[in-house]
C-alpha cells in the first residue's frame, strides 16, 4: 500500500455517500475499511486512484436497531380455562 497505513482515515472519491473510514488491512491485494455503514474489502489495485488520507475519523459504527417487545395480552394469560 502506497502512502496509506493501517488505522489511518480515508475517504472513497468515487463513493462519497461512504464517508470517511479507517483501514482495517491490507492482504493479498485488498484493502478492507471500516465506513459507518459496515466494512468493506477494496482491489487495492482499482481502488488506489479513488483512496484518499483525510484527517477526519469515521463516526462510529451503527448499533443495530432491537425488535419491540410483544405485548402481553392482558386478561387473556392470567384467567384460567374453564373444564368441560
Amino acid at each position: 500500500m502506497s502512502n496509506l497505513e493501517l488505522g489511518c482515515y480515508v475517504s472513497h472519491a468515487g463513493l462519497p455517500e461512504l464517508g470517511t473510514g479507517e483501514v482495517l488491512s491490507s492482504e493479498k491485494g485488498t484493502v478492507r475499511i471500516r465506513f459507518a455503514s459496515g466494512d468493506r474489502s477494496f482491489l487495492w489495485a482499482k481502488a488506489e486512484q479513488h483512496l484518499q488520507v483525510t484527517q477526519a475519523a469515521p463516526p462510529p459504527a451503527a448499533k443495530p436497531a432491537k425488535k419491540p417487545k410483544a405485548a402481553k395480552v392482558a386478561g387473556a394469560a392470567a384467567a384460567p380455562r374453564k373444564k368441560r
